[in-house]
């Protein structure tokens, strides 16, 4: 055993061995690498700043060509006017020009619109015939920037030339020539050559199509040829109009370059430096194999402490490398959630005005009614109730609103569809048009289902509004409105997955144009809508999928192109309501209102509206009421008229909130009995808001409250303050 262990240990030694040094080796050649990278960066960027040098020598030349031409051009103007001494003034000084060389110009000339030489710079210029020139064709076709042509032996001089040439244009515009300045290519070639590129390097004047017109090095061997357009600098040239590159194989010499190049602004040229690669990386040539050496002695003489500290140090950084991405997921995952619900409020506000809008077109209808027609008492009665219903569906609708916000509350119930579906004909005949007939198909002794009552209504709303946008191509239809009670039996696979038991099967269809088999799989996907911009949210269907799965059941849907749309809403069926949940606290019944008069109450809201509507159904009752419109007025109210039986007030109100109010009130008043009133579901519970501000009985109501509930939780709060005195 002993010599066993001694050989895995001398194993796991010689392969841990291995691999530092070959961990060491990489990283000797990585560092080798990346300090040739550097150095041949520093090398492509003289070679950039030497083209960038030799393009603004070029942009001198070029102004002069520009100026050369210019005074031709006003020599053409001149004679054209008849001002014969103003253009022989101009032929003298483009003559002096040439005859002084500045620039290399060897002649400035004009080409007649025949092709023919009309006038030279150079004496005893000859009429030749020009016509089959590049440079005169191109004009002659009517390019009217400059033209450079490759470089040429002129049929007079006999001597190499490039040609800068512009179009001569009359005093109308019309073609009348050529302005040809002539430029020696080797005189360029001689000042690229004074500058120092290094051995074997150079700089080279060319075309952007390839074509070589000056070069440092050979001048007049390389005049004249062309680059192959497929080479890599040619592709460079293309791409951008300046840049570095390294070429493994030159075209004069067959060494690899490292290349910086610039397309001259303005022109039609490309100012190349070439340095010769190995040349420029000869002094760090020595560091590859001294690198190589250091790294194979660390890798000896360091390898136990570096194998425990390498194992340590890594073990260490992916533990924290994980901790840090878990973090970043987590966070990550935080933010997209708040961005997704963020989004989907917004869109949610386009559904909820849709909803609000039938809402108050029920309650604005009533109401006008109601005035046009007060004797009729029964009319009035029924009309009322519709009304209060309709706002009773506004409030369901601020619930599906806080809902989908994860800050309202499920108030599950037992729910009678068959009345409910009937109670929605009437409403949704007012609001969907004339245009729309509704039918209800239900029993009214259908058994009762738990859910919440509100939230069914808007769901049943919206899918109808869905139903008349879909029938409204069409120019109406008919809705049907259906209940009826099914059995999902034991054993069996229900499609939408339901477990057995009984179940309400509420469906809502129309004879609109119906889905396709790509619309209806995306039909209810949250946002996803077939409507124009603006006019819907993509919510409707998802949210009535998940009120049903949420209430214990399950949502289908049936379409078909031209056959109209069934949704149809599984509900659990309910022997009887539900136990309420524990932990919250809720107001216990009222006990019979008390036939004498009521107690001393203190009134407080910031809005007037609702403080006098509280005020009057409270006085009602035969309450002695105080009203106040902020909390300052409430504890000056409470100073002057001494004790109150109950303080009502608002929760959220500008400067001092019920609560502050409460904590100031009960100082002065101890154990005063108090109903908080507030109309954001996201409040707390009345357990923390009792542990909050102290001693004494508390309620909380939930706007929007009706008169009976406000008078019955008052009552029971009295009653609650009476036990608690007695």
């Amino acid at each position: 055993m002993t010599r066993l262990s001694r050989r895995t240990i001398w194993a796991l030694a010689l392969f841990a061995w291995a691999f530092c040094a070959g961990a060491a080796w990489l990283v000797a050649e990585r560092q080798a690498s990346h300090i040739e990278r550097e150095a041949e960066a520093a090398a492509l960027a003289r070679a950039e700043v030497a083209a960038e040098a030799i393009e603004q020598s070029l942009l001198r030349t070029l102004e002069a060509v520009q100026g050369l031409h210019d005074m031709a051009q006003a020599r053409q103007h001149q004679l054209e006017a008849g001002y014969r001494g103003g253009a022989v003034a101009l032929e003298t000084q483009l003559t002096a020009v040439t005859r002084n060389g500045r620039f290399g110009v060897l002649q400035v000339a004009i080409i007649g619109p025949d092709g023919r030489l009309a006038w030279s710079s150079v004496p005893g210029w000859q009429s030749v015939d020009l016509s089959d020139r590049e440079h005169f064709r191109v004009h002659r076709d009517g390019r009217k920037t400059l033209f450079v042509s490759a470089p040429l032996v002129g049929r007079a001089s006999g001597q190499w030339s490039v040609q800068f040439t512009r179009p001569l244009l009359d005093r109308s515009g019309n073609f009348a020539g050529v302005v040809v300045v002539s430029v020696d290519p080797l005189e360029l070639s001689h000042q690229l050559g004074d500058m120092h590129f290094g051995d074997d390097g150079g700089a080279t004047v060319l075309r952007r199509d390839g074509v070589i017109l000056a070069r440092s090095r050979d001048a007049e061997q390389a005049l004249g040829q062309t680059l192959a357009p497929g080479r890599r600098l040619i592709k460079a040239i293309e791409a951008a109009p300046t840049g570095r590159l390294r070429v493994p194989r030159s075209t004069f010499d067959g060494r690899p370059k490292l290349i910086g190049y610039r397309v001259v602004a303005g022109a039609p040229l490309v100012v190349t430096v070439n340095l010769d690669a190995e040349r420029e990386l000869a002094p760090i040539a020595f560091l590859r194999p001294a690198l190589r050496a250091a790294a194979a002695a660390i890798a000896f003489l360091a390898l136990a402490v570096m194998g425990l500290a390498l194992l340590w140090l890594e073990r260490r950084r992916t533990q924290t490398d994980l901790e840090e991405a878990r973090r970043e997921r987590e966070a990550a995952l935080e933010r997209l959630a708040l961005a997704q619900r963020m989004e989907a409020l917004g869109r949610l506000a386009g559904g909820v005005a849709h909803d609000f809008n039938n809402v108050l077109q029920a309650v604005l209808g009533g109401a006008k009614v109601i005035q046009s027609r007060p004797g009729d008492a029964n009319a009035v009665r029924r009309l009322a109730g519709m009304v209060a219903e309709a706002a009773e569906r506004g409030a369901s609708v601020t619930r599906r609103l806080l809902a989908f916000a994860r800050r309202g509350e499920l108030r599950t119930e037992p729910v009678e569809v068959g009345p409910l579906l009937a109670g929605l004909r009437e409403v949704l005949a007012h609001t969907l048009g004339a245009n729309i007939q509704v039918r209800v198909e239900a029993d009214p002794a259908l058994p009762v289902t738990l859910t919440d009552r509100g939230q069914l209504e808007t769901v049943l709303v919206n899918l109808a509004v869905n139903a008349r946008d879909a029938m409204a191509p069409r120019g109406g239809g008919t809705l049907t409105l259906s209940a009826a009670l099914e059995e999902v039996g034991a054993g069996t696979e229900h499609p939408l997955g339901l477990a057995p038991g009984p179940y309400l099967r509420l469906a809502v269809a129309d004879t609109g144009s119906g889905m396709d088999a790509a619309t209806l799989a995306r039909a209810g996907e949250p946002f996803f809508t077939t409507k124009a911009k603006g006019e819907g949210t993509g919510l409707g269907l998802a949210m009535a999928k998940g009120f049903t799965e949420q209430s214990g059941g399950a949502l289908g849907i049936e379409s078909e192109p031209g056959c109209g749309t069934v949704v149809t809403l599984w509900l659990p069926h309910a022997e009887a309501e539900p136990p309420a949940k524990a932990g919250v606290i809720r107001a216990a019944p009222a006990p019979p209102r008390p036939h004498e008069s009521g107690g001393r109450i203190l009134v407080v809201d910031d809005e007037p509206q609702v403080r006098v509507l509280l005020a009057a159904a409270l006085r009602e009752r035969g309450h002695e009421v105080t009203e106040a419109h902020d909390g300052p007025a409430a504890l000056a109210e409470l100073d002057a008229r001494g004790a109150f039986d109950m303080l009502v007030t608002d929760l959220a109100m500008p400067g001092m909130d019920g609560l502050e109010l409460l904590r100031e009130a009960r100082k002065r008043q101890a154990g005063l009995p108090a109903l908080l009133v507030t109309g954001y579901a996201g409040d707390a519970d009345a357990g923390e808001f009792a542990a909050a501000v102290g001693h004494g009985p508390l309620m909380l109501l939930r706007k929007p409250v009706s008169p009976e509930e406000l008078t019955d939780r008052v009552a029971a709060l009295l009653h609650l303050a009476s036990a608690d005195a007695a």
